[in-house]
């Protein structure tokens, strides 16, 4: 028998690491990180949809004119909306299942920007303080990310104070 057929050539043989380049190797990398990047501005774009809020702020056809919606139109607001209840279900250690709702008295617009408006309470009266705003008033940005801010009207003191939050994350 001939073991000529047996054998191969070491010239025959082909190996990736000898047969390409410098400058192929370079191209292969670009594209590979080409592929990536857009991978990653996608998966990035995609989880910035979801994470936004998918609501839509849709007005009310009829706003009664009430003493704060006066004081918000002659401030040069337009007022979008009567009430609104946000219901919270939370879900304590797994098991128990608590109810409760945050309300939004209105929003405004005025030039081009929305705000969440909330109207002073006698009943339960609002300190102009970092931490009462904070623990007031934040949590409503937070819900409404695409909120300017804040609008707090005080009728018995005729005054709008603009509220606008800015987190250092």
């Amino acid at each position: 028998m001939d073991n000529k057929g047996i054998f191969i050539k070491r010239s025959e043989v082909v190996d990736w690491g000898d047969s390409m380049r410098s400058g192929d190797q370079l191209v292969l990398l670009l594209i590979i990180g080409i592929i990536g990047i857009a991978l990653f501005m996608g998966l990035r774009s995609r989880l910035n949809k979801s994470a936004q809020s998918k609501w839509v702020l849709v007005p009310d056809e009829e706003i009664p004119v009430t003493d704060a919606v006066a004081l918000l139109e002659n401030a040069g607001y337009e007022v979008m909306t009567t009430k609104r209840k946000i219901p919270i279900r939370m879900l304590v250690d797994d098991q128990e299942e608590l109810f409760s709702r945050y309300f939004v008295d209105h929003f405004a617009q005025s030039e081009d920007k929305w705000y969440v408006v909330k109207i002073a309470r006698s009943r339960n009266p609002f300190e102009m303080r970092g931490s009462s705003i904070r623990d007031q008033l934040l949590p409503y940005q937070l819900i409404y990310l695409e909120a300017a801010g804040v609008l707090y009207v005080d009728v018995s003191l005729q005054k709008i104070v603009k509220i606008q939050f800015e987190l250092e994350i």
